[in-house]
């Protein structure tokens, strides 16, 4: 008689005390983790990654927006993980959970386990997806904010030519805590603290996050250093164009989201099947045979893979 719904490998049955324990301890990490936020009072916000620092506390030290360390610290704290200081620690165990989540699951699958470890291969690719997936809906954020941000710019401009000042004034109608407001103080004090020099490093930032955000940067650098009634009037056009581009994105980013749903229920469906192969007793002696082993591990690592090409597809696409 045995007490499992799946001929799970004897090796499972060995780790799974371990798996239990690791399992608590996790759990009673994030209890303690979630009383002592309660505690304070304090809640992790997307805002913090662009929040003032102190010299010598990694912590609070800032880091460029649209830079790696940045990119880590807005997918962490999309899971409310403060990784401020501990960007790359986080990331590989990140990496290390997901690959033994992988490995656990193709274990279960049927696969022996020299083959399952080509699942911690496949955490490292799940886990730079997700990444890459947060930052691009950041980016997004920012680019759907523009337009408010061009015709606030105008509208300041139109009351003192001061363009530090302005933009400053201007970050105010962008939403609280937002990414777009985040980078536009940020600039304003680089204008203020380095002058017209701080243009060039600007402008470069920008086109790193974004090229809508670069015609931001150009615009408001020709302004600054030339001026007129001609550039002011610049921002409310620009945000006219733009505002028809990011309309025309919005209508492309549903058409992708159903894309990603359709590859979803792609992957899943090739999960099923290669577990009810591997399950059928019909197919036991084939599956057992070093060659298809080692075709079932490329198939579920090209799974992975081919899901996460797709969604950046779909991502640089609109």
């Amino acid at each position: 008689m045995t007490l499992s719904l799946y001929d799970l490998p004897p090796v499972i049955f060995t780790l799974l005390p371990l798996i239990g324990a690791a399992a608590l301890a996790f759990l009673a990490f994030a209890a303690g983790r979630w009383l002592l936020k309660r505690l304070e009072r304090s809640r992790m916000s997307r805002v913090e990654a662009f929040a003032p620092g102190e010299e010598g506390d990694p912590r609070r030290q800032t880091v460029p927006i649209g830079s790696p360390a940045h990119r880590l610290r807005l997918a962490f704290a999309r899971y409310h993980i403060d990784a401020r200081g501990k960007e790359q620690f986080y990331l590989w165990l990140a990496r290390l959970v997901a690959g033994g989540t992988m490995f656990l699951a193709l274990l279960i699958l049927g696969l022996p386990v020299v083959t399952s470890l080509v699942g911690f291969l496949g955490g490292y690719v799940i886990v730079n997806g997700l990444i890459g997936q947060v930052w691009n809906r950041t980016r997004t954020e920012i680019e759907a904010e523009i337009p408010t941000l061009l015709s606030s710019m105008q509208s300041a401009l139109e009351v003192a030519a001061n363009v530090p000042a302005a933009l400053e004034t201007a970050s105010q109608t962008l939403r609280a805590g937002g990414p777009l407001r985040g980078w536009t103080l940020e600039t304003a004090a680089r204008m203020h603290a380095q002058g017209h020099p701080a243009m060039p490093g600007i402008a470069q930032d920008a086109a790193g996050i974004s090229t809508s955000l670069a015609i931001v940067a150009e615009l408001i650098g020709r302004m600054w250093t030339t001026g007129g009634e001609g550039y002011a009037q610049a921002f409310e056009t620009a945000a006219d164009n733009l505002g028809s581009v990011l309309d025309a994105r919005v209508m492309a980013r549903s058409k992708g989201d159903g894309a990603r749903g359709t590859v979803k229920v792609l992957v899943l469906m090739t999960l099923v099947m290669i577990a009810f192969l591997t399950r059928s007793p019909a197919m036991a002696a084939v599956v057992r045979q070093p060659i298809v082993q080692v075709a079932y591990a490329a198939i579920a690592l090209l799974i992975v893979y081919g899901y996460s090409m797709t969604n950046d597809m779909i991502d640089n696409a609109i």
